[in-house]
């Protein structure tokens, strides 16, 4: 499974868009294990940072697939369009070929 986490605040430089982040776009075979490991600050560089720094986060938006879909979205280089809070609303613009995937 494909998962998008939001941070309830950015991490990095906030002076800088380019340098900072507000999302973590992994995959898991049990994502329930996976959430446990980024909660105690293991299993990824940027969710240690997150957890170090005490900010919320949540996962808001699950796909069906694996590491191949991870590395389509990962590659577009744009998580917030995929995120709903950040949408506010508005419809994801995914392709229509990644959207036929991610339905499964």
């Amino acid at each position: 499974m494909v998962y998008l986490i939001h941070f309830d605040k950015p991490l990095g430089d906030l002076n800088n868009p380019r340098g900072r982040a507000q999302h973590y776009l992994g995959y898991a075979d049990d994502l329930q294990a996976r959430l446990e490991q980024h909660r105690s600050g293991n299993g990824s560089a940027i969710m240690a940072a997150v957890a170090e720094a005490r900010i919320p986060w949540r996962v808001v938006r699950t796909w069906k697939g694996g590491r191949t879909l991870e590395r389509k979205l990962k590659d577009q280089h744009n998580t917030p369009r995929f995120c709903p809070l950040c949408q506010l609303g508005r419809q994801s613009v995914l392709p229509l070929e990644l959207e036929n995937e991610a339905r499964g």
